[in-house]
């Protein structure tokens, strides 16, 4: 009976990068043929059907230049004979933080809506490198059920013997090799459960011959070939996926990377199934969603649940993990965007709304949109062709100055709320911001116009109780902003510019106990009286002359090779510039860190791959020279110089480094503040070398079993040691792993916490070392002859800009810590790291960007917070729901153990729910709001959860 045959449902598809081995606007060009001819054939068949890629930038990257076709294209959306979405592009999983993802399904959604058209509700993720153990819970937040994967899963059928299949061999229906199978399942499924941190189960859907089916081929000279390449090829394929089948269906994409539509499909599926009758199978087109349909409603019994992330290495797929450090530049212009946004733009927008001002709804949105433009795997993992690149910097660029203008504003309106009772006439009244939501101790610097002539000791900075704050000044630059002799200022007579139109007057200072989600309100005002110029404004050791550092002003203590501060001691050593960190706290010494190696790489942008006869060189034992290049009372940085030399780049056969060497001049600027228990550190160098990866080094002191980093809505805990039994992998697992925000080894009772801004790869060692990749530098965009991976990734092109020649620039912090990363928190020191205190002037000091401000009440104390929340929960959003007049907060509990959530926004709530992520209200997610106009709640391990306040 027809019921009871095989059934497959044939995808048929192209995988559109929409930038790779050419530009946007190259593959744009055979995008739009590709459409057009897609569109006639959709036209000409009624059974053909299509999908278009599960991303919805295609249509308006189409429609751009065919904005004649839209109604045709709309129009076979609507049908259901063409597939879109959810994506607004398909991303790289690891490279872009947890809510750009969000966005990137948020912008599939309105343009799916311009359009009037709906998206495919299963989350098509066919070519990501390595899969997110937080995507289950992103997806199913999203009210998306079920996702196709392929890379980073895969083993061998359940009840079958491991295969010998690898990516390139001969034989596509080899079954995978199960390696780590001490760590992922050691058998798979088509149809499987995907289980996040938190709980949260989805359908996970198996590619076991991956996303990539060429057309049948067709070979007039020879029909017996030709036969033999459609109906020999289906029997050979259904006979493959029926061995991983959960159900009678089974899912087979016909498409690949920018290939066209086949209008030969329809005809040749017909004749499959002539021949295949009577073997009781039946091909027909079809779509993902009718696909995951028919297989829940055969009520399959899963037998695989793949717990956390798809990373298992050698599985019939290349997780190439060589793209988490290529063109490390890219990583940290998207961190940079990503806090913009998240940290200040959304949630700015938000609070000064919530004060009666305007949201800018649609200027975020076109910021986040240039910025996911630039979130597709080909592009931010930087593994594409020189030019790409240079144009994802533009996208960057505009992403950051919107995000950049949309904060500074909206902070400027909350300032211009805050009561000025105390600030004297002729005062710059200033206003500092803190995006987390614990109140914190930190560095703040902010430009003045240097008309003002700002000087300690000339000018004085109080706070809005009245006390005098420590501050430094150095010159600077705003290279986009012009700052004038204005006569708003009341800056003292002078020349209309002094210098440069952009020159600025930095001023630095620590501010304490900016409230979370809130504000706390300064002052700079002139002396009555000048300080004498001889007199040191910062401490020093040993026995300071008078008025020569003998004060103690913030806690904060320099002297020679050394910093301290109330938390920490750090001393540098004479003999290799390395830092030994002394925990006041703990009583805990930390010895050799920020040490530095740097070995050769002859892989390419995929991968990174060990010279044969590889050279590992070290700052062990190269004296450096040691220079102060800020000391204050609000912030100390001591410049550790090495004049060292390294390897120009390979040898011609690419087996060892080379015998010349180039000097290498490699600067670590480590930043001591007063009464932060952190350690910041800047290294910069021009890199003149090729071929090579440079890693800063930090042993625990102790050993380690595994590694806790934190990823999408999770901290991630992997084995330091690398599995056994990779010895002939055809891609072996490597010790490099993905991170977000920090990565923390511990030995139970001691740990230390690296963060970071945009370096996204990390290795730790079994003894306890993490190493931190601050460059990889390789020529190619794919090679096949190199000895981590069989086989290309790519094609083999040249790509000289991603040696990183010259300026090269990376920011991490040490946190140290008793006990483990969770028992400690050290999670909101590493994001107070990576979104520090912001600020803005209540004067102008460049030129306005606004003609025109309405009159507000100064209604806002001094200082306050705008949202008042207890609790030791990451919010990861803050912003003004998409549909309604409504506050949104999302939050994750990035912890094992449940905690405790209250939050409190300034204006009393009418009403308060939880909310999926698509900002729809959950059944049962009402929440009392108490007479303070507050709301509580527990949080489960690793859970997210969306709150939305209606007022």
């Amino acid at each position: 009976m027809s019921e009871q045959k095989t059934q497959v449902i044939m995808y048929h598809h192209t995988h559109w990068d929409r930038e790779w081995w050419t530009t946007y606007q190259q593959f744009r060009f055979r995008l739009v043929n590709i459409v057009d001819q897609l569109l006639d054939n959709l036209d000409r068949d009624p059974s053909f059907r299509f999908t278009l890629d599960g991303q919805t930038i295609v249509l308006k990257d189409y429609l751009a230049v065919r904005p004649e076709n839209r109604g045709r294209l709309v129009g076979h959306i609507r049908s259901g004979r063409l597939a879109v979405g959810p994506w607004h592009i398909l991303p790289d999983e690891f490279l872009v933080s947890p809510e750009a993802h969000i966005r990137n399904l948020w912008l599939g959604e309105r343009t799916a809506r311009e359009l009037g058209v709906r998206t495919s509700r299963v989350g098509y993720l066919p070519d990501q490198f390595g899969h997110s153990a937080g995507m289950p819970a992103i997806l199913a937040g999203f009210g998306i059920e079920s996702a196709v994967v392929w890379r980073g899963f895969g083993a061998p059928p359940v009840g079958h013997p491991p295969g010998d299949g690898y990516p390139g061999h001969p034989d596509c229906y080899r079954f995978a090799h199960p390696y780590n199978a001490a760590q992922f399942p050691a058998a798979m499924q088509s149809e499987f459960w995907w289980e996040g941190p938190d709980g949260t189960r989805i359908l996970g859907i198996y590619l076991p011959l991956e996303y990539y089916r060429s057309h049948y081929a067709d070979y007039p000279d020879d029909p017996a070939r030709t036969r033999d390449q459609t109906v020999g090829r289906a029997r050979r394929t259904v006979a493959h996926l029926k061995a991983f089948a959960t159900t009678r269906f089974l899912l087979e994409p016909m498409g690949g990377d920018h290939l066209p539509s086949d209008e030969r499909l329809p005809g040749l599926l017909a004749e499959i199934n002539r021949e295949l009758a009577a073997e009781g199978v039946e091909y027909r087109l079809g779509s993902l969603e009718e696909y995951v349909a028919a297989v829940k409603g055969e009520n399959p019994q899963l037998q695989v649940v793949w717990q956390g992330e798809g990373r298992a290495f050698g599985r019939k797929a290349h997780l190439l993990p060589g793209v988490l450090s290529a063109r490390l530049y890219l990583k940290r212009q998207n961190q940079q965007c990503q806090v913009a946004l998240e940290r200040y733009a959304e949630p700015l927008q938000a609070l000064a709304w919530l004060l009666g001002g305007r949201y800018e709804q649609t200027y975020l949105w076109t910021a986040w949109e240039r910025l996911v433009e630039n979130h597709p795997h080909d592009s931010i993992c930087g593994c594409s062709v020189d030019q790409v690149h240079r144009e994802m910097l533009t996208r960057f660029a505009e992403s950051h100055q919107m995000a950049h203008l949309l904060a500074q504003s909206a902070l400027e309106d909350i300032a211009r709320r805050v009561d000025r009772t105390g600030v004297p006439e002729g005062a710059q009244p200033l206003l500092v911001f803190n995006p987390l939501t614990w109140s914190r101790t930190d560095v703040v610097t902010l430009p003045f116009n240097p008309a003002l002539a700002i000087d300690p000791a000339t000018w004085r900075l109080v706070d809005d109780a009245g006390r005098e704050v420590p501050f430094q000044t150095r010159p600077g630059e705003a290279p986009i902003d012009k700052l004038e002799r204005f006569d708003w200022l009341g800056a003292p007579p002078g020349p209309y510019v002094t210098g440069s139109a952009n020159d600025c007057t930095l001023v630095t200072f620590v501010a304490e106990g900016v409230p979370g989600l809130g504000y706390r309100r300064y002052h700079l005002e002139p002396r009555k009286r000048p300080l004498p110029a001889r007199v040191w404004r910062f401490t020093v050791t040993g026995d300071a002359a008078k008025e020569k550092g003998d004060d103690a002003t913030t806690g904060l203590t320099i002297g020679p090779g050394l910093l301290e501060n109330q938390f920490l001691r750090v001393t540098v050593s004479p003999a290799d510039g390395s830092l030994t960190l002394y925990d006041k706290g703990t009583g805990l010494i930390y010895e050799g860190l920020n040490r530095f190696e740097d070995g050769g790489d002859a892989g390419d942008t995929y991968n990174y791959a060990r010279p044969v006869g590889d050279q590992v060189l070290s700052t062990r034992g190269l004296q450096p020279r040691l220079s102060w290049v800020e000391c204050g009372p609000a912030r100390a940085t001591l410049r550790i110089t090495w004049a060292w030399s390294l390897p120009e780049g390979l040898t011609e056969d690419r087996t060892s480094r080379s015998p010349r060497y180039v000097p290498f001049v490699l600067h670590s600027d480590i930043t001591l503040l007063p009464g932060v228990k952190r350690v910041d550190i800047r290294t910069h160098f021009e890199n003149t070398a090729r071929d090579h990866r440079l890693r800063a080094c930090f042993p625990l002191g102790a050993p380690a079993a595994a590694s806790a980093a934190e990823s999408h809505f999770c901290v991630v805990e992997r084995p330091t040691a690398l599995p056994e039994g990779e010895r002939g992998s055809a891609e072996p697992a490597v010790a490099e792993h993905p991170q977000l925000a920090f990565v923390s080894v511990s030995d139970g009772a001691r740990g230390i916490t690296i963060a970071n801004r945009g370096l996204p790869e990390y290795a730790a060692d079994p003894d306890g070392t993490v190493r931190l990749t601050l460059l990889r530098a390789v020529g190619w965009l794919s090679r096949d002859d190199i000895g981590s991976r069989v086989g290309g990734a790519g094609p083999t092109m040249r790509t000289p800009e991603a040696q990183m020649l010259g300026p090269v620039e990376a920011e991490y912090a040490i946190i140290p810590h008793a006990g483990d990363w969770d028992a400690a928190l050290s999670c909101k020191p590493a994001h107070d790291f990576n979104a520090p205190l912001a600020a803005v002037p209540l004067v102008p000091q460049a030129a306005p960007m606004r003609a025109h401000l309405p009159a507000v009440a100064e209604s806002l104390p001094a200082a306050g917070a705008l949202v008042e929340v207890a609790g030791d929960l990451l919010l990861t959003a803050c912003k003004r729901a998409e549909d309604r007049e409504a506050l949104v907060l999302r939050f994750v509990n990035e912890s094992a153990t449940a905690r405790a959530l209250w939050v409190r926004p300034a204006r009393r709530p009418a009403r308060a729910c939880l909310v999926n992520l698509r900002e729809e209200p959950l059944e049962g997610g009402e929440l009392p709001v108490d007479e303070d106009g507050a709301v509580a709640l527990e949080a489960a391990p690793w859970q997210v959860f969306t709150l939305a306040f209606e007022f």
